[in-house]
């Protein structure tokens, strides 16, 4: 045998060693790069609230309406869903270009919480009923693409007509108005550190929420503000309120098998 047959008989072993079932490759496990906005069930956040008080954010399942698809989350504790907080939604669904929270029912709940408080001290010492019928848009614009600084939208805004009735006499009843107009903003770009980790594009978006009431004709306007830091297939991994400061500890996206 010469030198010539000699390495073509060793190629020929190569090649049948390491060629066999080269045809049957297994699909690597990867984790998928998440939406934008991640809205894939499974995907959780755990945030922890100013007081040291740890909540998770986990989004559970979908369901759809007549106008639209939604997915669900699901707080734990069940407490953490804050009935006032529109960050807080019980649904969301994802447009073109925009994220929608489903908060409507939230709104309605804190009109009729929030109003009867406010008026009362119009009427020291009277018997107060407020007879309201809230029915708020449902959906909250959370953002819309792109988000860039200085952009703004129209989160919310919705108006309820009622009335007080004084002492349980209906010849006393009074005609209310409320309004509640929430706004969105843009205010930087940048990254931020947080416990669940280090994030070099972030968006720093502000929401200026106005309630006005009006009694008598005369407007009284309460203000509040809520800033949020939002990274993009992350998403929230800051909230900032009168309250103080809730941050992102720790998050999951569920891991699929691609081919």
């Amino acid at each position: 045998m010469n030198k010539m047959q000699l390495i073509f008989l060793i190629l020929c072993a190569i090649f049948i060693l390491f060629g066999c079932g080269s045809d049957e490759i297994t699909a690597p496990i990867e984790q998928e790069t998440p939406n934008y906005f991640p809205d894939t069930v499974g995907s959780s956040w755990v945030y922890r609230n100013p007081d040291g008080y740890a909540w998770t954010r986990e989004i559970t399942d979908g369901y759809s309406t007549e106008e639209r698809d939604y997915q669900r989350f699901t707080y734990t504790p069940l407490d953490a869903e804050d009935a006032r907080n529109y960050l807080t939604p019980n649904a969301f669904h994802v447009a073109q270009n925009r994220v929608f929270f489903l908060i409507g029912a939230k709104i309605d709940r804190y009109i009729q919480d929030k109003l009867p408080t406010l008026v009362q001290d119009e009427f020291a010492g009277l018997e107060l009923d407020v007879a309201l019928e809230p029915n708020s848009h449902p959906e909250f614009v959370f953002f819309q693409f792109p988000l860039s600084p200085n952009v703004e939208w129209e989160a919310f805004n919705t108006k309820v007509n009622g009335s007080l009735v004084l002492q349980n006499l209906v010849l006393l009843q009074i005609p209310i108005e409320a309004h509640i107009s929430i706004k969105g903003k843009v205010i930087a770009e940048g990254p931020i550190e947080t416990p669940a980790g280090s994030f070099e594009q972030t968006y720093q978006i502000e929401y200026a929420l106005e309630f006005t009431h009006t009694l008598f004709s005369e407007a009284e306007v309460l203000r509040q503000h809520q800033t949020i830091w939002f990274v993009p297939h992350v998403g929230i991994v800051k909230i900032e309120d009168e309250s103080g400061i809730t941050e992102l500890i720790a998050y999951t996206f569920p891991r699929t098998i691609k081919a």
